[in-house]
């Protein structure tokens, strides 16, 4: 089983399609977590946990009792330690983004007050830390992601690309929505992107 956090945005979504898609004839059991009923049936993961009505952690563990072999984790300091214990022996933890660590608000004044840059803080120190002996022991792995890096990773990205290009035009692959701003909108885009209410992708126009 692998699980994926915020399965209903644009990376989730995808997330749970390709890793349906390349481990159905494995028996792979794909778990999404979502953060509200209303993006449940946004969600293509073959069990979705919506966090806002049930304990994630151990509707999780139901669904699993042995553990993940993988899971995708882009909260932060909301998710990582107890997606690191769902983890099986020899399981995966990929962190590609600390969407809990952000403020939500900017309370109107188009700036972080003091109290968030203090919050924001403590959150910081309560990210958790890996001990080597444990994830030796325990044949666990910890492994951070950013797209960033793969700028100059030219032949990699377009077999991708063009591997994810053929899943589109077959049909077995569906693009999650688009909400898209202009540039004048970009306070009104990121406010929405804070919200949480967010389903797919969201595009900034120039």
């Amino acid at each position: 089983s692998v699980l994926i956090h915020s399965a209903a945005g644009g990376v989730g979504a995808m997330l749970c399609q390709v890793l349906r898609l390349q481990g159905r004839s494995k028996g792979l059991q794909v778990v999404g977590v979502v953060g509200s009923a209303s993006k449940v049936s946004s969600c293509a993961a073959d069990k979705v946990i919506d966090k806002s009505s049930e304990d994630w952690v151990a509707a999780a563990r139901a669904h699993a009792p042995d553990g993940y072999c993988a899971i995708f984790d882009a909260n932060g300091v909301s998710s990582l330690s107890s997606s690191y214990q769902l983890l099986s022996c020899n399981g995966r933890l990929v962190v590609y983004g600390f969407h809990s660590n952000l403020p939500k608000v900017d309370g109107g004044l188009g700036m972080l007050s003091p109290w968030t840059w203090i919050c924001m803080g403590l959150d910081m120190l309560r990210m958790p830390r890996y001990d080597a002996m444990d994830l030796t022991l325990q044949s666990k792995a910890v492994l951070g992601f950013n797209l960033s890096f793969f700028a100059d990773e030219h032949d990699l990205v377009e077999a991708y690309i063009q591997q994810i290009g053929r899943w589109v035009a077959a049909g077995a692959l569906h693009v999650p929505p688009v909400q898209d701003f202009s540039f004048e909108e970009t306070r009104a885009a990121q406010g929405t992107l804070q919200s949480g209410r967010t389903v797919g992708k969201m595009v900034v126009t120039l």
